[in-house]
């Protein structure tokens, strides 16, 4: 069994990252043999689940940022090799996901489910905008895969390239479908044009919402600046970033609320790299290590790597971590009680088996009490939210209302040539401003569905102390039977449980706690040593995000179309228009209402919630009391049939109980670099 060292539990790298997982999935692995040998089969399940998401464990990148901002040649320089399309004119149409492969080729998905693979020289043809055949072969595709024998990808990391923002909408919204789905998005900007009106919206009102902790900045042309200049430049640009976030912060949390308070303390200063792209690919491919540091792109791997893996790894690896240390306890417990039940004589077995049976029975009874309360805190949760449902609609409307109140009309504009144009104007207006609101909204209510999770997590707390307290009178009934014999793994596991324990649901609310601390207001920014955010918390007891992070309305849809034009065309005078504006509009926010129940959706957004939480705790509780109460029905069975432990079985236990402590050992010791790196 490898003992940890430094060299081991170093993770801020891909290989270090990686090792680390083969390291805890091979201790997985060796628990689940000892649990089949000791049937405990509810905890093998359990161990089975954790080992599913560590094989399904990645690293996804998203490159974002406006048209012919350098994206795609960023891309190539991290991959070393002149891969995907550039040009002078918007290219990229479609998802180009980069992948690693032994032998290169190129999938095609396209929208109806068809699949073809393709070489990568014909990849231009199918996902860029550069001829009208491409254009109209890539409004057919989903996403392009690109296999690649990359080494930056050969550890489970995909990138992927999206379409220019602000080329067309389709190709915005193409991006901004996947960003909630990545591990991190970076941010590509122009070093000659920093921060368009553009950007500074997509930044303010998109990246921002989707967890600012994932997000990297990097200025691209720096090699066109000069050299005095580039500090300068940065500065610029992260100083900008900071305000973005504090006003989005303060438009979210409430400027005068004790959590922006708090999120201002925090907020550590935004990632900005200074990099020449095209310098660094054209180092890469000609081995030129001089240009290569000139181009400023080592720096910025290195970063780009120790985020996706030291922070990202803290909150992933966690879960594993506590599976090892809980599992580890339980078979610990289970060998010292069969080795201590099978030397007691019949009478004082049955004894010790009732009352264990009946503290079993007491925990299934204060489990189903926490059960039901987790139901009420849900209620509680969402009534706590009422207020700030029922303030929606009319904060949507009258600042639609104001909007059309507000804005500029000349008798000119609404002249029969020109009133389509004003309307459109004018809609564009409401629409920008609705999607706003709902976005804020969206994010508001989320922020409270989570602190309302933290606040169960604290008061669940006394329950994971009393399941932990059962546990070990269960376990103490068995110790130190009348008249037992020197036993071989006493001494073993009672200093392994000693010194490293942390089972069940104890290790659970541990991890959640550290997490709760440092958790992240406004989608998670700053949480987590700034490398993850929402659902992190989640993501720490095992749970996964059920809910996703949603806009009450489709506000977007209900503003497209021609009805505004029937609706207002006739109305004659500014001050009609107006009328017949505000008219139209509350009717198609009537409509909306009619369409989606608002707070319906939130109430079972609030229920999946809790609902998650309440299935951890019975997995979690029913997993240790099952396998103990099976443990202990198999020991009766063998006590009544007056059989006895022999050499050999006292043998294999000492085996298992050696084997279990150093996982133990390894597991501590990797928690404690985990909480290290979670508490900076």
């Amino acid at each position: 069994m490898l003992m940890m060292n430094e060299k081991a539990t170093n993770f801020s790298s891909f290989v270090g990252y990686r090792q680390l997982v083969i390291d805890l999935t091979t201790d997985l692995k060796k628990l689940k043999e000892y649990g089949e040998h000791l049937k405990l089969e509810n905890g093998n399940m359990l161990i089975e689940e954790i080992l599913k998401r560590i094989a399904n464990d990645s690293f996804d990148i998203a490159i974002v940022g406006e048209f012919k901002r350098g994206k795609s040649t960023l891309i190539n320089a991290l991959l070393g090799k002149d891969i995907l399309p550039t040009d002078i004119l918007p290219c990229s149409a479609t998802l180009n996901r980069i992948t690693y492969n032994v032998s290169p080729l190129v999938k095609i998905e396209y929208k109806d489910g068809q699949i073809e693979d393709i070489s990568i020289d014909k990849l231009p043809e199918y996902v860029t905008k550069l001829t009208d055949e491409s254009a109209k072969i890539s409004e057919k595709i989903k996403e392009a895969t690109v296999y690649y024998p990359i080494n930056y990808c050969r550890n489970n990391v995909d990138i992927i390239d999206t379409p220019g923002l602000n080329d067309d909408k389709s190709m915005t919204d193409i991006t901004l479908s996947v960003l909630p789905q990545v591990d991190a998005a970076i941010l590509v900007i122009m070093a000659q044009s920093p921060f368009s009106e553009y950007e500074r919206d997509f930044l303010e009102n998109k990246l921002l919402t989707n967890d600012l902790g994932r997000v990297l900045f990097v200025v691209t042309g720096i090699d066109r600046c000069d050299e005095d200049e580039v500090d300068k430049v940065l500065k610029s640009i992260a100083d900008r970033i900071e305000k973005y976030v504090l006003k989005k912060a303060a438009k979210t949390l409430g400027e005068d609320s004790e959590e922006f308070a708090v999120y201002r303390r925090k907020l550590g200063k935004p990632k900005v790299f200074g990099i020449s792209a095209k310098q660094a690919l054209k180092g890469k491919i000609k081995g030129d290590d001089e240009l290569l540091e000139k181009s400023c792109f080592p720096q910025f791997e290195k970063e780009l790597e120790r985020f996706l893996t030291e922070d990202r790894g803290a909150v992933v690896l966690q879960v594993p971590v506590n599976r090892i240390l809980a599992t580890s306890s339980e078979i610990l417990k289970t060998i010292e009680i069969q080795e201590n039940a099978l030397a007691m004589k019949k009478e004082e077995f049955e004894e010790k088996y009732q009352e264990a049976i009946n503290e079993i029975n007491h925990l299934r009874q204060k489990k189903k009490e926490e059960l039901s309360r987790i139901n009420t805190s849900a209620t509680n949760a969402f009534n706590h939210l009422q207020p700030l449902l029922d303030e929606f609609w009319p904060t949507l409307e009258s600042q639609s209302l104001a909007i059309i109140d507000n804005v500029d009309i000349q008798a000119e504009d609404i002249k029969k040539d020109n009133i389509e144009y004003t309307q459109q104007r004018i809609l564009s207006q409401v629409s920008d401003n609705a999607k706003n609101i709902g976005q804020n909204y969206s994010e508001r209510i989320q922020i409270e569905i989570e602190k309302a999770l933290d606040q169960e997590a604290v008061r669940l707390q006394k329950f994971g102390d009393e399941m932990l307290a059962s546990l070990d009178r269960i376990h103490n009934i068995f110790v130190n039977p009348t008249g037992a014999p020197d036993l071989m793994v006493e001494g073993i596991v009672s200093s392994a449980i000693g010194s490293f324990t942390i089972p069940g649901l104890a290790g659970v609310w541990t991890g959640y706690r550290i997490a709760g601390v440092k958790g992240a207001f406004v989608g998670g920014i700053g949480g987590f040593g700034g490398a993850v955010g929402a659902g992190a918390i989640m993501a720490l007891l095992g749970i996964p995000l059920v809910w996703p992070a949603f806009l009450a309305v489709s506000i977007v849809s209900v503003f497209t179309g021609n009805w505004l034009t029937k609706a207002v065309f006739k109305k004659d005078g500014i001050e009609a228009f107006r009328a017949g504006m505000r008219e139209a509009v509350l009717n198609q926010f009537d409509e909306m209402k009619k369409q989606g129940d608002f707070v319906k959706n939130v109430r079972q957004q609030v229920n999946r919630a809790f609902d998650a939480l309440k299935e951890k705790i019975e997995s979690e509780t029913e997993t240790v009391l099952n396998d103990t109460q099976h443990t202990l029905d198999e020991l009766k069975t063998k006590i009544q049939r007056e059989n006895i432990m022999t050499e050999k079985e006292k043998e294999e236990l000492k085996e298992i109980a050696l084997g279990v402590t150093k996982i133990m050992e390894n597991a501590s010791k990797i928690n404690q670099q985990l909480i290290s790196v979670l508490d900076k």
